[in-house]
């Protein structure tokens, strides 16, 4: 008897790792503090406005949630993200806060004496 049966193992599919972005009215509306219809119509209100106010700042105008509930969901929300910063190699070593206020500077290498 010839054994030449191949032996297969399952491929599992390639799935590529994604940051999505979580914006404030969404966190609110997930949390169950304002309706979908008070989300879509804060975002309307929000980008219809010619001078564009904070989402936070609608939802209060409107009535959908007290200034202190927003206040502390909005704590709440910057406490809960996960910052991943990823950084080409010719940025390395900058981090992304200090390449926004520093002076771009020629990076020069010394001999060491």
């Amino acid at each position: 008897m010839s054994s030449s049966a191949a032996i297969t193992t399952p491929r599992l599919p390639v799935t590529t790792a994604t940051l999505e972005p979580v914006r404030f009215g969404e966190f609110l509306r997930d949390r169950h503090l304002i309706t979908d219809e008070q989300w879509l119509a804060a975002l309307a209100d929000h980008w219809s406005s010619s001078k564009r106010r904070r989402l936070g700042a609608v939802i209060v105008e409107n009535g959908f949630l007290p200034a202190e509930i927003v206040e502390a969901e909005a704590r709440a929300f910057h406490d809960e993200l996960d910052i991943v910063e990823v950084a080409d190699a010719e940025e390395a070593g900058v981090p992304r806060s200090e390449k926004a206020t520093l002076p771009a500077m020629p990076f020069r290498t010394q001999a060491l004496a």
